[in-house]
């Protein structure tokens, strides 16, 4: 008999990277699962169904810095985007095609946007502006040619964790906030979908929550068998 924890198919991808979004419909395909789960949350979901949209529309929030630094990611994924072929959220949005194609339910099992950005006016503003300060050089370095770099660099074996690592050391409570309480809120979802269908479910997740996302979702099926 198949555990729990084994009906959950991983898929993890990187953004805006178009052999992930091959990769999520094939892996779909294959496995017919009763349910797909995305890392989306209900407003991003929104912004990804109005394509025209979805490059200048954020949910408005009250704290200039976190909002600046949301809107650089999103801006750094569009260029990104530009440079691959493959738009920010296609892998999401062509898994959950794919699943309704083959009649399983959608699950968007991200925390909400606006919860995460109302948690990060809370960080302290110096690692805030640290990381912004960042992110020009990084958009440079994307503009020079340097995306086809950073995609073979993160396929890497390991290179995905090391990473962060790196980013877990230098900045904190970003770390907390934008991953490990992400992780712990998506893997609550997948729990609770596990005790509603009794067949497979195909996750669809930033390569970096995967890790961090089984460990969570091990604890709570351990949890449930204590």
């Amino acid at each position: 008999m198949v555990d729990d924890f084994e009906r959950v198919v991983f898929v993890p991808v990187i953004h805006t990277d178009k052999e992930s979004v091959d990769q999520v419909c094939k892996v779909v395909s294959a496995t017919r699962p009763d349910v797909v789960a995305v890392e989306l949350d209900h407003d991003r979901y929104k912004q990804l169904l109005d394509n025209d949209d979805q490059k200048s529309e954020r949910p408005s929030v009250t704290g200039d810095v976190a909002q600046d630094l949301l809107q650089q990611f999103a801006q750094l994924e569009n260029a990104l985007g530009d440079v691959t072929g493959s738009e920010a959220g296609e892998e999401m949005m062509a898994a959950i095609e794919e699943g309704r194609k083959i009649g399983a339910k959608v699950a968007l099992v991200d925390r909400p946007l606006k919860e995460t950005m109302r948690q990060m006016m809370q960080i302290p503003v110096d690692e805030l502006y640290r990381l912004s300060s960042m992110m020009p050089d990084a958009a440079a370095d994307i503009a020079d040619g340097g995306a086809g770099k950073l995609f073979l660099m993160l396929k890497e074996e390991g290179a995905i964790e090391e990473l962060l690592e790196q980013f877990r050391a230098e900045f904190p409570n970003l770390t907390r906030i934008l991953i490990e309480e992400r992780d712990r809120y998506i893997a609550k979802a997948l729990h609770f979908i596990l005790g509603d269908v009794d067949g497979r479910i195909v996750a669809v997740l930033g390569a970096g929550h995967i890790q961090g996302v089984k460990r969570a979702l091990r604890d709570l099926l351990a949890s449930d068998a204590s």
